[in-house]
């Protein structure tokens, strides 16, 4: 119950929880429309609202596994870290002997009328994982200072120099014991899903958890890395993955690298998704073309209610349509971030920073797929794009982050409450 007498602080923090559940709130309503609108082309008339039906199910197994976490808290998924590991990594590799194959790639575990996508469960469980791995180091010998007050320093990055060389400092990156070991579980993930073949959600389970690793900076023994060679190292390492990409990429995936360059000469083969997606964007103008009256999505743009779902939004509704979404995806970003800074459990804390880099990464990179900024990815839409498996997966980890938002503010309020009590 919130209370009528509230200071500053408890107001911010009741502020960010509702903040927080009205931006999720307005990004499930606008999927649902956009479901709705997309694919009744696909129903051949037959229903206008088969997808729809689907996709509210799939809200409704959300919601009854997000209501079970609201009752039980998030510390419990604590003790389940190397159980989540192992049945995540049993359902990738049975994913890559029994799984089944659409469009070329093996993704799904099938039993019956039951499909599941495991690379979906495993971004959860690779964030859940890394948050676990910083507690317990935190815990054991680390800084016994709040965290909150060490990430208040990072947003805005803290620019103090250490005088410690940079090249020592990178080479302990690597070799501290809970440094490098802590990503074994992601890189393993990561490397299964690779083999599906899907590159993008294997880049979307690795970012949210390098992007913990820099927050905690649990690998540098008692100092720190100063902005700028945070930046470098960032440079670095996305340096890499390019060089590794191009040389063991496949020949498809170079082909996307290369329409996503200049798609126009190939406009009727593999640069056809893009330029039926700038298209959709281009024609939807200020106001849109009306909402359900987007014709791309009359078998025009492929994947219309699933990866390129934000396409149809910019048609239909336009400039200020697309700019909606964009601003609740900046909005969730914020009191994600918020929410962590202000938790005081160090576990509480990372799961925040990682949900939130998860769900607001997906959503950038398929914004900017979709307008040609980066080349074509498998990355659905979160809270949009059609599917049973990243539903139910971002409404589990959307449970979370209100839970971890929901305390702090119970945490205030109890505060508030104390200082009530004391005698003058």
């Amino acid at each position: 119950m919130l209370s009528k007498k509230m200071n500053a602080e408890t107001k911010a923090r009741r502020s960010n929880l509702l903040w927080m559940l009205a931006s999720i709130s307005l990004l499930i309503v606008i999927g649902l429309e956009n479901i709705l609108s997309s694919t009744f082309v696909l129903d051949e008339g037959a229903s206008l609202s088969g997808y729809l039906v689907k996709q509210l199910a799939f809200l409704g197994a959300g919601i009854v596994a997000a209501w079970f976490i609201w009752r039980w808290g998030y510390q419990f998924i604590r003790r389940w870290c190397s159980k989540i590991v192992l049945i995540n990594v049993l359902c990738l590799i049975a994913v890559k002997f029994v799984g089944i194959t659409v469009n070329g790639a093996r993704r799904w575990l099938g039993f019956g009328a039951f499909s599941f996508q495991p690379s979906e469960f495993a971004k959860l469980a690779a964030i859940i994982t890394m948050a676990a791995a910083i507690a317990f180091y935190l815990e054991r010998h680390g800084n016994k200072e709040l965290m909150s007050l060490h990430l208040r320093n990072i947003f805005p990055i803290d620019k103090l120099e250490r005088k410690i060389p940079f090249g020592k400092r990178l080479f302990s990156l690597f070799l501290h014991r809970y440094g490098f070991f802590a990503f074994i579980p992601t890189l393993f993930f990561s490397f299964l899903v690779l083999l599906q073949p899907d590159a993008g959600t294997a880049i979307v389970i690795f970012f949210p958890v390098l992007m913990m690793f820099f927050c905690c900076e649990l690998t540098v023994i008692h100092t720190k890395f100063s902005w700028k060679q945070r930046f470098a190292f960032a440079i670095a390492i996305v340096a890499i993955i390019a060089l590794v990409v191009y040389l063991f990429a496949h020949s498809y995936q170079m082909m996307r690298i290369i329409t996503w360059w200049d798609p126009w000469p190939y406009s009727q083969s593999s640069g056809y998704q893009t330029v039926q997606s700038y298209i959709a964007v281009g024609s939807g103008g200020v106001f849109g073309q009306g909402m359900g009256t987007g014709i791309s999505k009359f078998n025009y743009l492929p994947e219309a209610h699933t990866d390129f779902a934000f396409a149809v939004i910019a048609q239909e509704w336009g400039l200020i349509g697309a700019v909606t979404v964009l601003f609740l995806f900046c909005s969730l970003l914020s009191v994600g971030v918020k929410t962590a800074v202000r938790c005081r459990d160090r576990f509480g804390t990372f799961l925040a920073l990682g949900i939130t880099f998860s769900l607001c990464g997906q959503g950038l990179i398929n914004m900017a797929m979709v307008t040609g900024i980066v080349p074509v990815v498998g990355v659905p839409l979160p809270f949009i794009s059609y599917g049973g498996s990243s539903l139910i997966l971002n409404i589990i980890s959307v449970a979370f982050l209100l839970r971890i938002s929901y305390d702090n503010f119970c945490e205030a309020e109890a505060g508030l409450a104390d200082v009530e009590q004391e005698p003058f």
